[in-house]
């Protein structure tokens, strides 16, 4: 009886670290990355199973600057806006999902000093 528990509590515990531990699915189906000002903008439209999102990844100089973003699908319909300050690192990441039948997502990316990148992203 024991060595049944114990035997069931492993393959349980196997199993949730097996589903826990999954790797990541998602396809990237645009990636686009550019300099804005002193900054790296990286810009991603990914597919995730049965979700399709848009991740935006900023390096710049300096921690604590304040960023605006603005994600727009191509009928220029905003989807999300979006502020977000450098971390200590000088850096932040942020996504969000965006319809299903979006194959084209326009990001605007502001900085505190000025500097504006537009990046469009495209699924073929």
């Amino acid at each position: 009886m024991l060595k049944t528990a114990v035997v069931s509590g492993a393959a349980c515990t196997m199993l949730f670290t097996a589903l826990s531990a999954a790797p990541a699915s998602a396809t990237d189906l645009d990636r686009v990355q550019k300099i804005c000002g002193q900054a790296t903008v990286t810009a991603k439209l990914e597919q995730d199973g049965r979700d399709r999102e848009v991740d935006v990844e900023v390096y710049s100089q300096a921690r604590g600057e304040k960023w605006r973003l603005v994600v727009r699908d191509s009928n220029g319909n905003v989807l999300h806006r979006i502020n977000r300050t450098t971390n200590r690192d000088a850096e932040f990441d942020v996504w969000r999902y965006v319809p299903l039948n979006a194959n084209q997502i326009d990001v605007r990316v502001s900085g505190p000093s000025g500097q504006a990148c537009s990046i469009r992203l495209t699924a073929d």
